[in-house]
């Protein structure tokens, strides 16, 4: 059975008719032609923009990795450490304490902050590339 050819411009689909000889036409007329034009440069478009996204996701991961690392392991840690000992310690001052765990809090504030960052650039990373999360982790 014959199929009547229809034109491959963005939304139309309208049946054409083969002029004789010749190529095959894909659009039926100029306006379809610079319609499909159009659309292939919003798509082009489109995609650069995501893979500068992903590039920028993925360098912030990158990026924060060892920061987020060392608050997490030094900082909090040595935060935590001081708070101890100025707690066990009977010939420190209650100021000493509270000097301790004001810098435990900041400490866990900073890595909370970064911990917000690297899952958000991971996530927005994961979602980009299309690939499952634990790529990035």
């Amino acid at each position: 059975m014959y199929e009547v050819p229809r034109c491959a411009g963005p939304g139309c689909g309208r049946p054409m008719t083969r002029l004789g000889t010749g190529r095959r036409p894909r659009y039926c007329g100029p306006n379809c032609r610079k319609a499909a034009q159009r659309e292939r440069d919003r798509l082009a478009g489109a995609e650069q923009r995501r893979a500068v996204q992903l590039a920028d996701a993925t360098a912030t991961v990158t990026r924060l990795r060892r920061p987020l690392e060392e608050a997490g392991f030094r900082l909090v840690a040595d935060a935590a450490a001081n708070v101890y000992a100025s707690a066990a310690d009977p010939g420190l001052d209650v100021a000493d304490l509270d000097q301790s765990l004001a810098q435990l809090r900041l400490a866990v504030d900073e890595l909370a902050a970064l911990a917000r960052d690297y899952r958000h650039a991971a996530d927005a990373a994961a979602w980009l590339s299309g690939t499952p999360q634990r790529a990035f982790q």
